[in-house]
């Protein structure tokens, strides 16, 4: 992830990183816990927390290239510039069991507007 989706990606590294998410989910769907106890399972628990992760840099990933725009903590060097006529929402990413399902939720704007950052 540190690699593929950093603060400041591109397009090309998150593609990469969503190739090397995809490898690594077939290498875990061959994945075995020996330890079959019910109790203080660490393996289990360590195997679990592995597909978590798994999941959520594929969400991360999968939402980060379909948004092209730099907003926040994300920033594309392929696209510099805030975008919120197409961008000002929420990345929704729905687990479907196969290719993750992109939506997205209105922002619902209150005190205070949103302003670009400056530094």
């Amino acid at each position: 992830m540190d690699r593929h989706a950093g603060v400041y990606r591109t397009g090309e590294s998150m593609e990469e990183g969503l190739d090397k998410i995809a490898e690594l989910r077939r290498r875990f769907r061959n994945i075995a816990i020996a330890d079959k106890s019910r109790i203080y399972n660490s393996n289990l628990i360590r195997t679990l927390e592995t597909e978590n992760m798994l999941e959520l840099a594929e969400a991360l990933l999968f939402a980060g290239l379909a948004r092209q725009e730099s907003r926040g903590a994300h920033a594309r060097t392929d696209f510099p510039t805030r975008d919120d006529e197409k961008f000002l929402s929420h990345s929704m990413v729905y687990s479907t069991g196969g290719t993750p399902r992109l939506g997205y939720k209105p922002v619902a704007i209150t005190t205070w507007k949103p302003v670009e950052r400056k530094y």
